[in-house]
């Protein structure tokens, strides 16, 4: 006999439909054995699949798998589940394997309080330009490249504009020498503080793997982490505008509050609802 399960596909962070990065989310999965939910991810093949345990109308227990892996924590998959279960409306609290995340919505913008931001020492900067097909006098000489940790460990590099931003490339060898000596490049993170156009501050990409290099069209925790280090290297400069997945074609925005308390924000569209059958 088969099982059905709800399953519902979102774009998150995503200014109109179709855009942003897609989130399936499967719903009433607490029978679900982990293989099972790993499977679902790679069937899906999104970034993130999330999977709802338990709901209530203030809280959900959730996991999150990529098509390979268990995540404790990512950010387009908390802002998108929230959204659906809190019926984009009011606040709701997911019980993460990271711990409780807040998501509250106002005039249609889901606000996600991240965990504490981990940094991990600085990178030099020939290393970043061979990780990512750049030359040295592409990297920005005002903010420094920088490890970070939030669940995902990234490398947040700032380039000068967007030239080099749209040239990077990862090298994915490379990458994965990195990671066998224990230096967490599991994500690259590439900004230029010259936007794409006058609504936005900030012009971004994402590079990570997943069965294969990929790009992230909108990746939540990567801009918790960002958020952190404007904190740390600019201070609490209020409102961020950030623009992501405009060279993939997946055109994604985030609002940041970069004050004593980070916050992520971000819209949330339905495309498709069905029924899962195992």
């Amino acid at each position: 006999m088969s099982r059905p399960y709800p399953i519902t596909i979102v774009d998150v962070f995503a200014e109109s439909k179709l855009a942003g990065n897609q989130l399936a989310i499967v719903r009433n999965a607490a029978d679900l054995t982990n293989d099972e939910m790993q499977a679902i991810a790679l069937e899906t093949n999104y970034s993130e699949t999330t999977f709802v345990l338990a709901e209530s109308e203030t809280r959900a227990t959730v996991r999150i798998f990529t098509p390979v892996r268990e995540l404790p924590f990512a950010g387009h998959p908390t802002v998108g589940t929230a959204w659906l279960l809190a019926k984009g409306k009011g606040k709701i609290t997911l019980d993460l394997p990271v711990g409780p995340v807040d998501v509250e919505f106002t005039e249609g913008i889901g606000w996600m309080t991240p965990p504490e931001v981990q940094f991990k020492g600085s990178f030099a900067i020939p290393d970043a330009a061979q990780l990512l097909g750049l030359e040295a006098d592409d990297f920005s000489e005002q903010l420094p490249i920088e490890l970070a940790e939030v669940g995902p460990k990234f490398l947040l590099c700032p380039v000068k504009d967007l030239a080099p931003l749209k040239r990077a490339k990862l090298n994915g060898e490379l990458r994965s020498a990195y990671l066998a000596q224990g230096i967490g490049v599991q994500c690259v993170f590439v900004f230029t503080e010259e936007a794409y156009d006058d609504s936005a501050d900030i012009a971004s990409r994402m590079f990570f793997e997943s069965s294969g290099l990929r790009e992230d069209p909108a990746t939540g925790s990567a801009n918790a982490a960002f958020a952190a280090y404007l904190r740390k290297h600019r201070g609490n400069v209020g409102s961020v505008v950030v623009d992501q997945g405009v060279e993939i074609r997946r055109p994604s925005r985030f609002y940041l509050e970069v004050d004593e308390v980070l916050r992520v924000g971000g819209k949330v569209e339905s495309v498709i609802e069905g029924i899962l059958t195992l």
